[in-house]
């Protein structure tokens, strides 16, 4: 049931994505642009209308997804929200199917998101310099996503989706504001500089940071049982999968915020305080 309950939410994430474009979306993102609504648009105006469209789309759906994330994480016993550690997001792994039907539907609309993601990045994202990054991100996500629920790793699932979700509302309205030129005041630099700085220690705190944390309390807490050990008397294969994709994802994450980094630092340079002349 899981594969078709996937498909449907694809299905109607995208049908949401379409009607939200045609009825408000679109039009909107002309105005930010500074285009007129009338004049037909240049192939390279249509391609950046398309990217304000997609940065509207994923701020309003990663706000949804992290405020229902976050509710869930504060009913649960063994969230660190209430332990105050990460700990226990792996103690006592694989955790017990009987917590699975809080996370479920929250899960699979997590890998339905994905899924639809790597069919917009198809539409939108084709000329970017890290399109095949973005393609494999997608794919990589959804698969980690539900091997995680299917192997009852559903604890680091939401934890993960939720410090995955925080950078992403910052990360597109920061990229709205960029390109809104439009609205002169929001190509102030100080403005821009601001969202960079907010975005960056955001990123690196939870995608960096807390995700970095849970790839190696993973190994010292669990590794010394052989859980993860190939072909030790306790290897458990579907666990060795997994956690080399949580490696390999964060890994991506540090990539994208040594790249988030640099941009923040060049911003911040060209924000130099005015020398005052004596009188």
């Amino acid at each position: 049931k899981d594969p078709l309950t996937i498909v449907i939410w694809t299905l109607v994430l995208l049908a949401a994505r379409w009607v939200l474009h045609q009825i408000f979306t679109r039009s909107w993102a002309k105005r930010l642009l500074g285009l007129s609504p009338t004049v037909k648009l240049s192939p390279a105006e249509s391609l950046l209308t398309e990217k304000i469209c997609k940065y509207f789309w994923h701020a309003v759906v990663y706000l949804a997804l992290f405020v229902w994330g976050l509710s869930i994480l504060s009913k649960e016993a063994w969230s660190p929200f209430h332990t105050g550690s990460l700990d226990t997001v792996w103690i006592d792994y694989p955790h017990s199917a009987s917590e699975k039907p809080v996370l479920k539907a929250f899960v699979m609309a997590q890998v339905a998101w994905y899924a639809h993601g790597f069919v917009e990045s198809l539409i939108v994202d084709k000329f970017r310099n890290d399109f095949i990054v973005m393609l494999v991100h997608h794919v990589l996500s959804a698969v980690l996503l539900l091997g995680s629920f299917w192997g009852n790793a559903h604890r680091v699932a939401i934890v993960v989706c939720v410090e995955q979700d925080l950078s992403d509302i910052l990360m597109y309205i920061s990229k709205m504001f960029e390109k809104a030129v439009g609205f002169p005041w929001t190509q102030n630099n100080t403005l821009r500089s601001y969202l960079l700085v907010q975005l960056t220690v955001a990123w690196w705190s939870t995608r960096v940071c807390v995700l970095g944390t849970l790839v190696f309390r993973c190994f010292s807490l669990l590794g010394p049982t052989g859980l993860f050990t190939v072909g030790g008397p306790s290897a458990h294969y579907l666990s060795i999968f997994l956690i080399g994709q949580l490696g390999l994802l964060w890994v991506m994450q540090v990539f994208w915020a040594v790249g988030l980094l640099k941009m923040t630092v060049d911003q911040l340079r060209k924000v130099r305080p005015r020398r005052v002349r004596p009188c």
